[in-house]
């Protein structure tokens, strides 16, 4: 993997998590929680078509490249144009923690 320029970092995404909150009636609800807005830099990850219960499904895969930040975590989400990415995969580029790479897939339902 090549050392990413900071110019390649140009579009705005939100990474955040879901949490289980408990509402007033004492019933489980989820609650997005927002943890940070940052420029990040995109590169197709993969794309494929599967079948799963008598139904099409298209998985893609989107790598965001943002610079390090210790609070991210497998199993957040990315926002990017209004659509949710889960975070499955971190990886680093050179061990000296100036920028990482978080590899996210998005299934959607095609009909």
């Amino acid at each position: 993997m090549k050392m990413p320029h900071p110019g390649d970092l140009r579009h705005m995404v939100t990474i955040g998590s879901t949490v289980n909150d408990v509402n007033e009636n004492g019933y489980p609800e989820e609650a997005d929680s927002v943890l940070c807005r940052v420029w990040a830099g995109m590169e197709d990850a993969s794309g494929r078509w599967f079948e799963s219960a008598d139904a099409e499904n298209a998985q893609r895969g989107i790598r965001f490249i943002i610079r390090w930040r210790s609070d991210v975590r497998a199993g957040m989400w990315v926002e990017y144009e209004g659509q949710r990415h889960t975070i499955t995969e971190i990886g680093e580029y050179d061990f000296r923690r100036r920028y990482m790479q978080l590899t996210t897939e998005r299934v959607e339902g095609v009909m």
